[in-house]
């Protein structure tokens, strides 16, 4: 039951701590930074629900001036790191014939949740 009000109180926490560090600290040194975080006790360790609560709020939640891939991946990076997996986050590329476009996903060895490469793009940057 005690999950039931604490997960969305980590979902908070996270996105005001990834908020503070997005601004702070490049790329590479960011996505190692998100992934300090303790992990949580196991009642709560519940990354399919973490990933429900991002999917539903990322557009209320903190960092601002992301596109929703990128803000998904950086809250979803810390949520479930402290669910003790061992996230990796991916950008790529798709080059069209005017244009280019961008994307962020996360990658955990043995979890389903997690998203793949989709079609087209090229990745450019893994950590």
């Amino acid at each position: 039951m005690a999950a039931r009000f604490v997960t969305p109180l980590v979902v908070i926490v996270a996105a005001m701590r990834v908020a503070w560090w997005c601004r702070r600290l490049p790329l590479d040194q960011l996505v190692v930074r998100i992934r300090q975080v303790p992990v949580l006790p196991e009642s709560l360790r519940r990354p399919e629900k973490f990933q429900k609560l991002v999917n539903q709020w990322y557009r209320w939640l903190p960092p601002r001036g992301f596109r929703p891939c990128l803000k998904r991946s950086y809250l979803l990076l810390d949520l479930w790191s402290r669910c003790g997996l061992d996230p990796k986050f991916h950008l790529g590329i798709r080059t069209g014939e005017n244009s280019r476009e961008g994307h962020a996903w996360l990658t955990v060895e043995g979890f389903d949740g997690a998203e793949n490469l989709e079609e087209g793009y090229e990745e450019t940057f893994v950590a």
